[in-house]
């Protein structure tokens, strides 16, 4: 190996003190660090940057110094470096010895040996924590902005709140894209302060300016201010704006900041609705209904002008008073829960109210009117009309129905007692004449005279019977009574009560069932027989050859009874025909007169249908025939078995010997029916009202009991019911109705029902057939 010359010796010296010096004095401290692990070399200047001396930092090594979040970071860098990476920088935190971490940045070299194989490493590092801090500083600093910015942004989007700012520096102009759309610019339009300042109407433009000018002299921000300003489109809008300073440290202002509302929506709504209650005020001084507002306490807060014409006060003399001051006490405490359920249900439908106010000169006037919540204001509103005289009206109204409806009722009572009055000594007429036309030695002039008396009875009866239904029609007080019917046999036997006279003219009746209806259908069974005994009858008066075909078709999907007659006679002519079924038409009379009868036989069928929910309708040709047909609901009822249903009878009075007990107050009337029931061998007890019929049943037995409902002192309604409440010889015993009254319905406490005036084979057929239930 060479040996150098003294004067290199001295330069290498020379050098070495200098980097030793520049080391020593330099600001960073530069470090070398064996890539075996261990520190062989730090600066002075350690000491001026973290307190530690080189001794120290030395002997503890740089390791124990790091930051231990940090400590990866700068073990992954001596890795990348021992791996031949020749230069690299990082990061860290390092402790003072104060205890105080401070943030560090080292720029490490990488120095091989004279083979070229990694050796050490050199550090520079230098104190960066005020520059962090910075860093820090600027970053919070832009979040802070920018989260500004995107509040502003969403505040823009939602409330529609426009934001913009001007550097009063360099003039600069920010429109955020709201405050753009709301004067029209565009996204690359440049807008200058003059620009935004010319776009205010030109009566609010010279204020506007003063306004700025003078902020600008105080300092002072500026809040909701409105202002008028002209679109580029010339469109106006209406708009509220604030603005503030951000100043220097002199105090000096160097921007402005402000937002915009675009209000032209509202302001144009306060308009309307002005406009609005400009015209309700106006109509509500016009209108003859009273407007009221009061509130929660019912203190009146507005009332319209039309208060002075119904109560005599002023609008004015009410304001601030009590509504309660005003009514009437019987109608407040109505009033007060009225007005507490419409409080608690906002929602629901307010009541309609009438409650009497004191008029000005002392006397009460009923007013009517719905209160309403309007939650908004907390007030209950209400329009109030004066109904006075549709009271007194009212009332006037209800005691002439009430009249009517004694009236009605005394009608109903008159035709009850004519009906009673009329067919009771009919009964006698018809059923004397019918004995003594039966009595084998009566000569046959006297059997003529007796013939023409019973028809007569019969004719003077079906006369009887049509005035007094038509009475009922016009008086409404038909109505259709449902029950379980078997309707062939009401057919059949409706029928067959024509048999005789249908002989007597030679005509053939005949029933056909072109589509058969079910056994049992639910219809009236009372006013069916009458409609067709009325069909039938004119059918056979009017038909001098041929014959009467009765059809019955049930339209099972329509729950519907369809009975047609059809006869062979005169016919009707086509311009008659419109006149049928009408109330006191000259068709119906002239026909009647003709061939006899009322004439209000198709009147009466028609209000029969009616009630019972059908319809009634003709054709007829002239020399060929007529066809009356109706139609009535008819449906089956749940069971079959509910009509027509077999019982076992308990009482058979056909039997020779039986008791029978008679109540009827017409001394005739008892002595016909005793007459007739002779063939039946019984012996017949009579009473000549309830009471007597009661206390005779009370103290004998009697096998059947005859009981006239229209009585003195006991009715035979009353007399039936003491019968069956009371534990006795006859409490089960069969009880049938006479009743010369066409309405009575028989009710469960009876077991048959004989109508007024009776015949003798009608009479024989009840008493023989008549059965109590063993259910009773």
């Amino acid at each position: 190996m060479p040996t150098p010359f003294p004067q290199d010796i001295d330069a290498l010296r020379a050098s070495e003190a200098f980097f030793r010096l520049l080391t020593e004095q330099a600001g960073d401290v530069i470090s070398r660090h064996r890539l075996s692990g261990t520190d062989h070399y730090v600066s002075p200047a350690v000491e001026r940057m973290m307190g530690w001396t080189a001794e120290e930092m030395l002997e503890a090594g740089f390791k124990a110094f790091y930051h231990p979040d940090d400590t990866p970071a700068v073990y992954d860098v001596y890795n990348r470096m021992r791996a031949g990476v020749e230069h690299c920088s990082v990061r860290y935190r390092g402790r003072r010895k104060d205890g105080r971490y401070v943030w560090l940045e080292s720029h490490l070299t990488l120095v091989r040996d004279e083979a070229g194989a990694p050796s050490e490493l050199i550090a520079v590092t230098r104190d960066i924590d005020e520059r962090v801090q910075l860093e820090d500083e600027a970053r919070h600093t832009r979040e802070a902005m920018r989260e500004a910015l995107q509040r502003a942004m969403l505040a823009e989007q939602v409330a529609q709140v426009a934001f913009w700012r001007v550097d009063l520096v360099t003039n600069d102009v920010f429109l955020s894209p709201r405050c753009r759309e709301i004067y029209g610019w565009s996204a690359d339009d440049k807008v200058s302060l003059g620009e935004v300042l010319s776009r205010f109407h030109p009566e609010d433009r010279p204020a506007a300016r003063a306004r700025v000018a003078e902020h600008l002299r105080s300092g002072e921000p500026s809040r909701n201010r409105m202002n008028r300003i002209i679109r580029l489109d010339g469109a106006v809008r209406h708009i509220v704006g604030s603005f503030e300073f951000d100043f220097d440290d002199n105090g000096r202002p160097i921007a402005m900041s402000g937002t915009t509302v675009d209000v032209t929506d509202l302001v144009d709504a306060q308009q309307s609705l002005a406009k609005t209650e400009s015209r309700f005020q106006d109509l509500a001084k016009a209108t003859r209904d009273i407007v009221i507002e009061v509130d929660r306490r019912g203190n009146i807060l507005f009332v319209s002008a039309a208060v002075e014409p119904v109560l005599g006060y002023a609008e004015g003399e009410l304001l601030g008073r009590k509504a309660a001051k005003l009514t009437h006490p019987n109608d407040l405490p109505g009033l007060v829960q009225a007005f507490g359920a419409v409080l608690a249900d906002p929602e629901g439908l307010p009541p309609m109210l009438e409650a009497r106010a004191l008029h000005k000169d002392g006397h009460w006037v009923w007013l009517q009117g719905r209160p309403v919540l309007n939650r908004t204001a907390g007030r209950i509103e209400g329009v109030m009309r004066d109904i006075t005289e549709y009271k007194r009206a009212r009332d006037e109204l209800a005691a002439e129905q009430a009249r009517a409806e004694q009236a009605l009722e005394a009608r109903s009572a008159f035709l009850a007692n004519m009906s009673h009055e009329l067919r009771t000594p009919l009964t006698a007429v018809i059923g004397f004449a019918a004995l003594v036309e039966g009595l084998d030695d009566l000569p046959e002039t006297a059997r003529d005279y007796v013939g023409r008396i019973s028809t007569a009875g019969k004719a003077l009866l079906s006369v009887i019977n049509d005035v007094l239904e038509m009475s009922k029609l016009e008086t409404g007080q038909v109505q259709a009574h449902l029950a379980p019917c078997a309707l062939a046999p009401l057919i059949d036997d409706t029928v067959r009560m024509f048999g005789l006279h249908a002989a007597e003219k030679n005509l053939q009746i005949a029933v056909r069932m072109v589509d058969p209806p079910p056994r049992v259908l639910m219809i009236d069974p009372d006013r069916v027989r009458q409609v067709l005994i009325n069909l039938i009858g004119n059918a056979i008066r009017y038909t001098d050859a041929g014959s009467i075909t009765l059809e019955v078709i049930w339209r099972g999907e329509l729950e519907e009874l369809f009975v047609a007659v059809k006869d062979t006679g005169i016919g009707i002519d086509p311009a008659d025909q419109a006149h049928l079924f009408k109330r006191f038409s000259q068709i119906e009379s002239a026909r009647a007169r003709s061939r006899g009868g009322s004439g209000l036989g198709l009147v009466i069928s028609k209000g029969l249908v009616e009630a019972m929910g059908g319809r009634i309708g003709a054709s007829s040709k002239p020399g060929e025939g007529s066809t009356f047909w109706f139609a009535i609901p008819a449906s089956g009822p749940l069971r079959d078995e509910d009509a027509g249903a077999e019982t076992e009878p308990v009482f058979e009075p056909v039997r020779s010997g039986g008791r029978i007990l008679l109540a009827d107050d017409n001394a005739l009337n008892r002595e016909m029916t005793r007459a007739i029931l002779g063939v039946f061998d019984a012996e017949v007890v009579e009473a000549r009202d309830g009471q007597q019929a009661v206390e005779a049943a009370r103290d004998q037995a009697f096998d059947l009991i005859l009981m006239d409902i229209r009585m003195p002192v006991l009715d035979g309604l009353d007399a039936t019911r003491a019968i069956r409440a009371e534990p006795g010889p006859n409490q089960g015993a069969p009880i049938l109705a006479f009743s010369a009254d066409m309405d009575f319905q028989l009710s469960e406490i009876f077991d048959g029902l004989v109508r007024k005036p009776i015949t003798a084979a009608q009479l024989i057929q009840a008493v023989a057939g008549a059965q109590r239930a063993v259910a009773i």
